[in-house]
């Protein structure tokens, strides 16, 4: 099998096989490979690169991923995974496969420590109820939603305290500082939007009733 390589724009090289095109490489890595454009290879050279090439690609994604904040393994993987499938530089390659290196990605950032559940799962919930007031029943469902593991969303949980009448009068006076509670329709959607954020209807009546006495 005769591999030939053909520079592309910037960095990258596309490659060949006996003619038909097969994958596209980075080029520091492929003039590092040690293989010539019109060499014969072997199959197990040929996967050995392609291999490599997809694994340093995806590799640098999450890096750059990391850089700007923390993830969740989960939301790292599937974000890894779409992006492989939106620019798939193998024709060989099927969705299995691309799952499995984002698994094995994310074992390896782990093992580094740049990919920290914990720390993402403190720090998200921290933000949440700095900038949202969410309830613990709301963190929970906005941890879930990430893909926290439950042992990881559990000890998060039992460490946060949250006041949850006074997280509903800070909304109150917030983000729905606008609506009058003496109308019995922009009450009722403020019930609700609570409602929705995990909060319980004791507590959201409880503020409730206590701000129409003052």
């Amino acid at each position: 099998m005769k591999l030939t390589a053909k520079p592309g724009k910037g960095e990258k090289i596309h490659l060949s096989l006996d003619g038909e095109y097969i994958a596209t490489v980075n080029a520091d890595y492929w003039f590092s490979c040690g293989i010539r454009s019109g060499e014969d290879v072997s199959p197990e050279q040929l996967e050995e690169l392609l291999t490599e090439s997809s694994r340093r690609k995806m590799m640098n994604k999450a890096l750059d991923l990391l850089s700007l904040r923390d993830y969740s393994r989960k939301e790292l993987s599937d974000k890894l995974v779409t992006k492989a499938l939106e620019q798939r530089d193998r024709k060989d390659r099927d969705l299995q496969q691309i799952k499995a290196q984002a698994a094995d990605i994310c074992d390896r950032l782990e093992e580094l420590g740049l990919l920290d559940e914990e720390r993402f799962a403190r720090t998200y919930a921290e933000e949440l109820l700095r900038r949202k007031h969410l309830s613990k029943n709301g963190l929970k469902t906005a941890l879930i939603r990430k893909g926290v593991a439950r042992d990881i969303l559990e000890q998060v949980l039992e460490e946060v305290e949250v006041d949850p009448e006074a997280q509903i009068r800070e909304l109150l006076s917030t983000k729905f500082k606008t609506r009058d509670l003496t109308d019995e329709k922009q009450k009722a959607r403020t019930v609700n939007a609570l409602l929705r954020l995990g909060y319980t209807y004791a507590d959201i009546r409880s503020v409730i009733d206590l701000s129409e006495e003052k």
